[in-house]
């Protein structure tokens, strides 16, 4: 576990406003996506909180909208199909599980994670895991992956997972 302040210094090397992402996650711990803390107490993170907000701050366009867009790339499924439950346990349901399959990879030593990014477009809910071996997307259930959601530019934040994965080993120790 973490003390927010320190996971918040950690994360200034993706580039992000520092104002708007202690915003944000003031906004994940009053909706319970993260922990709040208490009184004379400061909230403490673990490694997989630490990564709820990364993600949150990657895609939060309207700071009032930050727990709601978290929870709705996060629930996001690849190419746009849900996995039924009986699938194999090595295939990620959602979003979420995949980044966080990739950073612990990644934490691990696995030099394809490591040079790993995920972009987190902002035109539509979809998540696009760029690995050296191949090209992952995650949509809305029932999305086609193959296309592009609405006319118009397509913006995004592109995020290194090395990055995220160093972030991580900084605040809670190396991943043996």
């Amino acid at each position: 576990m973490a003390k927010l302040a320190d996971v918040l210094s950690a994360i200034d090397p993706l580039g992000f406003d520092p104002k708007r992402t202690k915003v944000i996650a003031r906004r994940l711990s009053e909706a319970g996506a993260i922990p709040s803390g208490g009184p004379a107490r400061a909230p403490e993170l673990s490694d997989t909180d630490t990564l709820r907000l990364i993600v949150a701050i990657a895609t939060t366009t309207k700071l009032r909208l930050a727990e709601h867009d978290l929870e709705t790339y996060a629930s996001l499924v690849p190419a746009g199909t849900v996995i039924p439950d009986d699938a194999p346990a090595d295939i990620p349901r959602s979003a979420f599980d995949a980044i966080e399959l990739l950073v612990e990879k990644a934490r691990g030593g696995d030099s394809d994670a490591r040079r790993s990014t995920i972009e987190f477009v902002r035109g539509w809910p979809e998540s696009v895991i760029n690995r050296p071996d191949g090209v992952s997307r995650f949509r809305a259930a029932g999305a086609d992956a193959g296309h592009w959601e609405r006319t118009g530019h397509r913006t995004a934040s592109t995020v290194p997972v090395r990055v995220i994965a160093d972030i991580l080993d900084e605040v809670f120790g190396k991943v043996i």
